[in-house]
């Protein structure tokens, strides 16, 4: 087989960026792909890894282009056939060539413009509006993050059940041989953080619910009798339309007690996540919601919220809140920082309800799906 991966993303840090390089770094260790022919389609000319980091079976291909549907509707396509590639695996939604060139396999992770056009920028709405149908009529199988998902691809984008695979997706699990005690007090000086610290970790934008966190945040320094002491941890890079949630935070005069970390890479996290009192993640809409499992797999106490994919991923094992209740939040962090039987029972039922996640176990899904549909 000849299969195809969409790597314009691979170097992003993004959770997109994450799945395809995780997805491509348990392909080359896994001897189910050493048989198969592997071309990694890129967009700019700048390499993604030296030439004697690959495998003789895997293979970088380059068009350059900066305006993405042009690079895969025009660009990509000649390329599909010039290398003879069964099975491509479009992995950005609703990224797919219209054309149809050989088989084709789309990640749609979630809905979020079509559910939230509010939430994100007009030019990402149209282009979603434009192409997300047709994608997921122009795929010979969806993947997607969770049953959730399925369920409102299924519904809202008018395809049959049976072409929608739900793989969830998997996480690093702790390096029982590297002590994160040890490193703990460089990391969290080398972002400003104080102990004792309320955690969140992800892309600074609207979908992330950061203003409500904020708000039930407020209220809990001052009805916590610990609140005072306590910093809130905003960790990941800016997103789009941030700038309200600056606004909140000064007209809350909470400048000294919300630290916004900007990005931060997968070697520091670990330390992030051990050192937190308690891991927020309030979204209002998630496909799959990658950082609560990676809080839990610490033993890092988690509230949620009660919508969309997460509970899926939480099991019994988080405090679920409802998303759009400030007060909700509030109590939800305030019921886990006071009650030590709870906070003590999500430490031990986080990293179990973690473990049924991995990586390898995406990957060898995903690669059952490219057989599959191969075959046929």
């Amino acid at each position: 087989m000849n299969l195809g991966i969409d790597a314009r993303l691979f170097h992003e840090q993004t959770g997109i960026g994450r799945y395809t390089r995780s997805l491509f770094a348990e392909y080359v260790h896994l001897n189910f792909s050493s048989q198969d022919q592997i071309y990694l389609f890129h967009d700019t000319p700048s390499p993604l890894f030296e030439a004697d980091e690959l495998p003789d079976n895997v293979h970088l291909v380059t068009a350059q282009c900066k305006r993405r549907i042009v690079w895969t509707n025009w660009c990509l396509p000649p390329l599909l056939r010039q290398h003879q590639v069964d099975v491509y695996h479009g992995v950005c939604n609703f990224e797919l060539p219209l054309r149809k060139v050989c088989r084709y396999v789309v990640t749609i992770h979630d809905l979020v413009p079509l559910f939230f056009p509010e939430l994100v920028p007009k030019k990402h709405l149209l282009f979603f509006r434009l192409f997300m149908k047709r994608a997921a009529h122009t795929a010979d199988v969806i993947i997607t993050d969770s049953e959730h998902s399925k369920q409102d691809i299924v519904r809202y984008l008018q395809v049959s059940e049976k072409k929608v695979r739900v793989i969830y997706l998997g996480f690093t699990p702790p390096d029982p041989h590297k002590s994160v005690r040890l490193s703990l007090p460089p990391v969290l000086r080398r972002y400003h953080i104080s102990r004792p610290y309320v955690l969140f970790v992800g892309v600074i934008e609207p979908k992330k619910n950061l203003e409500r966190l904020v708000d039930a945040f407020a209220r809990l320094r001052h009805r916590y009798a610990g609140g005072q002491a306590l910093q809130l941890v905003l960790a990941g890079g800016k997103g789009w339309f941030s700038e309200q949630l600056y606004q909140k935070v000064r007209t809350l005069n909470l400048e000294n007690h919300v630290l916004f970390t900007g990005f931060v890479p997968d070697d520091d996290l670990p330390c992030l996540y051990r050192g937190a009192e308690l891991f927020v993640f309030p979204s209002i809409y998630e496909g799959f919601g990658l950082p609560v499992l990676e809080a839990m797999s610490y033993g890092t106490p988690v509230v949620t919220s009660l919508s969309s994919s997460l509970p899926e991923i939480a099991g019994n094992a988080c405090m679920l809140v409802d998303p759009l209740n400030p007060d909700a939040i509030f109590q939800g962090m305030l019921a886990v920082l006071t009650d030590n039987v709870t906070r003590d029972n999500m430490r031990t039922a986080g990293p179990r309800q973690a473990q049924k996640f991995s990586w390898k176990r995406t990957a060898e899904h995903t690669y059952q799906v490219y057989r599959e549909v191969c075959s046929t």
